[in-house]
């Protein structure tokens, strides 16, 4: 039948031509019982009153339920035009209309014995199920004039009056009508002597036979075309056909039997019948008589389009296996389905739509469902194929590239995610069943022509539908794989395709963002909202735009609280070029970009550059104004603008826009791209590294083979359009957009690049379209999001957080703030602003300030513990973490120099560090081990000396670890690890207890895991990924760097020097009592008190099932058994050239330290492809 649009009225009349309006002439074409004013028995009610047709080409919304916003098409410059004077006259029609009654049960073939009873309830459903004709057939009027110009057209003459509208529902009927005409030119086309009959089930007035005979007379050659639905509706059609010439010509002897029922029309090459699906016997012997359908000589192709979905299932099981009786019969079938359950947003709109229509899907599941329905009913299983439209959508073999590409060519679109969602939603479905074919026979199917001939194997119609495809990895999830939803506290604040902008200052960052621009419930935004989780907030503000925006980037500038805006779009043909910097807090606009263009890929570089590192914007594809699909890579600095960047070698990634892309470190000069979309709109399943070389050129390289292999035939959730790759605890999560095989589900929406498992969400559902997400204090902040859900409505985000939080266990704090205007720009602000190296100072793109040779530290990343928090999953992620604000017992409020002294007796011997300067040394030993009092070295710390207490062993010094339990016993009690450290407990090596006057421990590094728990004073700590290792003067087989990473007058070593620290990451965080910071292995630290008392417990545990070396390992320390074994057959190996001459031997081993180094260089990125996004293996 068909389906209303949101914000029509159902009931609406402006779907008949003018001529067939009340009052013309030509009314008698209904059945005199229906004339103003007259009753039959079978009258029931009075009708529904006809209201206009109201919907235009955007600014139509639904309120779907009580808290969802009114829902907009966007605005394209395609306005609702109708005019008072058309409205006017529409109400005069509606006025008139309230005098007709009408009857869908009426006597078939006029035979009626007498009064025949009819259901009020019935009648009343079968109008309302007519009346989702009227806006789908003005939907595909639309498509027609738009989609098919220059070509015969027919629908103009079942619609009164043209209505354009939205890209997103013309292209999602122009699909419909598309599988249609697919699955009845395969019919057509088949090769036998036998007549073909196409009947179209509850056909509306689609004219589905004119579309062939005047379009393919040479291919409807035998052919005959029956129309079927409800009798009024199909005396309304015949009256049109009857008055129209163009349509009579293509009939051959067409004549009407004046009947309401039952054969109202038929001529050579078409039938008539008007017949209510629910009681099909009176069709059957009309087919009978008429046809001769159950004869040797036909071949029957039965055709529905969205009309059995209204039927009970008992009642359209019935109408398919009626079909299934015929013995050369085909069945094509599009409808909605539920391909994740009737939660997920779409569906439920979807639903929701319906239901308030008063027109509920009364049999809609599963496409798997709907197949063993088929088979059911008579169909074989190897003969039923059923396919999502989005899948056909991407199917080469259904639909050419050129073909997609000349859509865009008619109007602009960029609702591509939306068009997905629906598209993911239906399905056709094509069953056969020939005589003397044996569909048991297992090549069958490898030898017959599929309607689906280009159809992947992880289909459904592949496999059967009793089993899943062997190579479909098996998940089996676990509490620590699933993210809980949080639902920020009100008030909401809906839009979508927005750009999140960092805070103000540094020290906000992960308290607060802003959300800037974006689609709203009306129009684009320029607005800017602030999130925060406290109540004191400074708010953020976009730059001065001259009007809203929508799929731009905004990319921070490294650690600092700057920024660049690039790019965006108003219309999906109006791209904008302009870029904005906000350096210290002021927004000035900066180089255009060269060409214009939206939903492009941007992330932060640094680099190494002498005296200060750089802070950059790489940038990658993108779409422009005039459809163009972007391959080029452009960077940008204050001072030169925007450059191109040359792609080194053959490899590169093909053009794209609406691809992620995120970095391996957070200040890194390397990362990944996965996904997009083709200017022919197919997502693209592949996945880059890349690297920007010293020479400013880029090395891209495809991994898709080592991924793809990996997930096997899950391989589609991997390539992605309009994801968001973000860092979290777990590792670098890709979290929603849309595949280019089939819809992603609740289960597998969100994909740890990590370990490539899904990800699966509980608690409140929100649409990940058109989101942004971000790392914040507490987990995952999700802001903004939803879509515009087909013709029936739009679904919007209520913003929320994801973390492992059970829902009670955790206490909502961030809440939407305010909302700024950018306002508009000013002469000043629209000049181009270029930067200056006096601008840039110490932080290129940063604050002012002289120059460092260190650069400036980024915040470690921080949360609040929670119960139920995956702690393995922070330690797997391999990078630190603060955990603010634990409890760990009474030690932070007890352990008074007074209580310790007591507890732990004041003449207690400790070995203690006496250091000479602020920064001891360990490489150069600048402090002494003393013996002192335990009472005396306490006093002393207070008093500001330069002691500092690592504690040992009590019994064995020199062969145990130290546990604080077993050393202090009298105070261990007082300190407990939170429970949701359990793993640390378990894995337990060591718990040294640390008390330190204003003295900086020597930078250095741990083989062991450790979690450091601040209990008095505050410390700060420096921290260094294990790949800077090489630029902080660590020695050959040291543990420790004289290097003072903290700057102090008392010098540094020359072991370093200022370009390797310039190439480093460093990494800060601050403790106060109650914050534990977990540092992995192999980060190189340091830490500074920042008060002239400090106390700490720091507890080492193993994370490594095996590696560790053999012996006692007192300090957590030991290097691991490879690299001592390593560093003796580095001795091996030299001394195997000792036989050589010094110069021969000094070439070779050139040589082999520069092989090995770019070896170790290999190794460091695949570990970087390992720890960020996947174990794949191979090389």
């Amino acid at each position: 039948m068909g389906e209303s649009v949101a914000g029509e009225t159902v009931g609406s009349g402006s779907f008949l031509p003018e001529s067939l309006l009340p009052g013309k002439d030509n009314f008698s074409l209904f059945p005199d019982s229906l004339l103003p004013g007259a009753t039959t028995a079978a009258s029931g009610p009075p009708a529904t009153k006809l209201e206009p047709d109201n919907l235009g080409y955007a600014n139509n919304s639904m309120r779907l339920h009580i808290d969802t916003p009114v829902s907009v098409h966007e605005p394209t410059g395609h306005e609702n035009r109708s005019s008072g004077k058309m409205l006017a006259a529409e109400k005069i029609f509606a006025a008139d209309s309230d005098k007709v009654r009408r009857s869908s049960t009426l006597p078939v073939n006029g035979k009626a014995k007498g009064a025949v009873a009819v259901d009020p309830q019935k009648q009343q459903r079968d109008e309302l199920i007519m009346d989702t004709n009227k806006s789908s057939i003005v939907s595909k009027r639309s498509v027609e004039k738009l989609y098919y110009h220059r070509e015969p057209e027919y629908f103009r003459y079942f619609v009164s009056k043209f209505k354009r509208r939205s890209p997103l529902i013309n292209r999602g009927y122009w699909l419909r009508m598309k599988a249609i005409e697919h699955g009845v030119s395969r019919f057509l086309a088949e090769q036998t002597a036998k007549r073909k009959v196409v009947i179209n089930l509850g056909c509306g007035y689609d004219p589905l036979p004119f579309l062939f005979l005047g379009k393919q007379p040479v291919l409807c050659q035998g052919a005959t075309f029956v129309d079927v639905d409800y009798p009024l509706l199909m005396q309304n059609k015949v009256g049109i056909i009857q008055k129209t010439e163009q349509l009579k010509n293509i009939l051959s002897k067409f004549t009407t039997t004046g009947k309401d029922a039952g054969l109202l029309a038929s001529s050579d090459p078409y039938v008539a019948v008007g017949c209510d699906l629910t009681n099909i016997e009176p069709m059957k012997e009309i087919l009978r008589d008429h046809l001769s359908l159950h004869a040797k000589d036909v071949a029957i192709l039965f055709v529905s389009e969205v009309s059995t979905a209204y039927m009970e299932r008992e009642a359209s099981q019935s109408v398919f296996h009626w079909s299934a009786t015929f013995e050369d019969v085909r069945f094509c079938l599009l409808e909605q389905h539920l391909p994740d359950g009737s939660d997920h947003p779409f569906a439920a709109t979807m639903l929701a739509h319906f239901e308030k229509l008063r027109t509920p899907l009364r049999a809609v599941g599963t496409m798997e469902q709907m197949k063993l329905r088929f088979v059911a009913a008579g169909y074989p299983e190897a003969g039923t194929e059923i396919r999502s439209l989005w899948e056909l959508w991407s199917d080469p073999v259904f639909l050419s590239a050129e073909e997609r590409r000349r859509l865009d060519r008619v109007e602009p679109f960029d609702e591509w995610e939306e068009f997905a969602l629906f598209a993911s939603h239906y399905f056709l479905l094509y069953a056969e069943k020939e005589p003397g074919r044996d569909y048991t026979y297992k090549p069958y199917r490898a030898s017959r022509a599929s309607l689906f001939a280009g159809s992947s194997k992880g289909s459904i119609i592949s496999s059967p539908t009793t089993c899943s495809s062997p190579d479909t990895p098996q998940y089996h999830f676990g509490p620590g794989d699933i993210l809980q939803t949080h639902e920020l506290l009100e008030p909401h604040n809906f839009r979508r395709y927005a750009a999140s902008i960092p805070p103000l200052l540094t020290d906000s960052s992960g308290d607060s963002v802003g959300l800037h621009g974006g689609l709203g419930t009306q129009e684009r935004l320029d607005t800017c909202n602030t999130y925060s989780r406290f109540d004191a907030v400074q708010p953020i503000q976009g730059p001065p735009l001259r009007q809203g925006l929508m799929c731009h980037a905004v990319t921070r500038l490294g650690s600092t609280a700057n920024c660049v805006l690039t790019g965006g779009r108003t219309s999906p043909d109006k791209a904008s070029a302009e870029a904005w910097l906000r350096l210290d807090a002021k927004w000035r606009r900066v180089q255009d970009l060269p060409t214009g263009r939206y939903r492009h890929s941007a992330v932060p570089l640094v680099l190494p550059t002498d005296p200060r590192p750089a802070h950059t914007v790489l940038l990658f594809g993108g779409r422009t104004s005039d459809g163009h699909v972007l391959d080029e890579w452009l960077i940008w600095t204050g001072e030169t603008g925007w450059q191109t960047v040359t792609v080194q070698g053959e490899e590169r990634p093909p053009a794209r826009f609406g691809a992620t892309m995120i970095t391996d470190s957070r200040e890194g000069v390397s990362g990944v791209l996965v996904g997009g979309m083709t200017s022919a709109g197919r997502v693209l399943n592949d996945f880059w590294h890349w690297t920007l070389e010293s020479d400013m050129t880029l090395i891209c390289k495809n991994v898709t083979a080592r991924a793809t292999a990996f997930l096997k035939a899950d391989a589609v959730i991997l390539g992605r359009f309009g994801a968001q790759l973000v860092r979290s605890n777990r590792g670098i999560l890709m979290i929603g957009g849309i595949t280019g095989a089939r819809m992603l589900t609740r289960q597998d929406e969100i994909l740890n690049m990590k370990t490539l498992r899904p990800q699966p969400i509980q608690g409140p559902r929100p649409l990940f379209i058109g989101h942004t997400v971000m790392d914040v204090d507490g987990g995952l902040l999700v802001l903004g999001g939803g879509a515009t859900c087909f013709s029936f409505g739009t679904t919007w985000n209520r913003s929320c957080i994801l973390n492992d939080a059970q829902p009670g266990e955790f206490e909502m704090e961030w809440r939407l703030h305010s909302t700024l205007e950018g306002g508009k720009p000013t002469a000043e602000q629209s000049k181009i602003f270029v930067e200056s190296p006096t601008d840039a100072g110490a932080d290129s793109n940063g604050h002012s300030g002289s120059a460092s040779k260190l650069p400036p530290p980024m915040a470690i990343h921080e949360m609040k513990i929670s119960h139920g928090i995956n702690f393995p999953q922070y330690v797997e992620a391999a990078r630190p973490v603060v955990l603010r604000r634990c409890q760990i017992g009474t030690c932070t409020t007890a352990w008074t120099t007074q209580y310790l002294k007591e507890a732990i007796g004041a003449g207690r011997k400790v070995a203690v560090h006496a250091a000479t300067t602020q920064n001891m040394d360990f490489q150069n030993k600048n402090f002494q081990y003393i013996t002192q009092e335990f009472g005396t070295f306490m006093d002393a710390v207070e008093h500001g000396e330069r002691l500092y207490l690592r504690a040992l062993s009590q019994d064995a010094p020199s062969k145990n670890p130290t546990c604080l339990s077993e050393d202090f016993p009298s105070i261990a009690q007082d300190f407990e690890l939170p429970r949701e450290l359990e793993y640390v407990t378990q894995n337990q090596h060591s718990s040294p207890l640390r008390i330190s006057g204003p003295v900086n421990m020597w930078l250095h590094y741990d083989v062991m895991a450790n979690v450091y728990c601040q209990v008095r004073g505050r410390k700060r700590l420096l921290l260094f990924p294990p790949s800077d290792v090489s630029q902080l003067g660590f020695e050959a087989g040291a543990s420790s760097s004289s290097v003072n990473v903290f700057g102090m007058s008392d010098g540094k070593s020359a072991t370093t020097d200022d370009a390797a620290l310039a190439n480093t990451h460093p990494q800060e965080a601050v403790l106060d009592p109650g914050d534990i910071l977990f540092i992995p292995p192999m980060w190189v630290h340091t830490t500074a008190p920042t008060e002239s008392l400090s106390i700490a417990v720091n507890v080492f545990f193993r994370n490594l099932s095996n590696g560790y070396a053999a012996g006692r390992d007192v300090y957590g320390n030991r290097d691991l058994a490879a690299y001592e074994k390593g560093r003796k057959d580095i001795d091996k190996i030299v001394k195997s050239f000792d036989s050589l001459p010094p110069d021969v031997s000094g070439f070779y081993l050139e040589r082999l330290a520069n092989e090995m180094l770019e070896k170790a260089k290999n190794l460091s990125r695949n570990a970087s492809l390992h720890s960020v996004y996947a174990e794949l293996g191979g090389s």
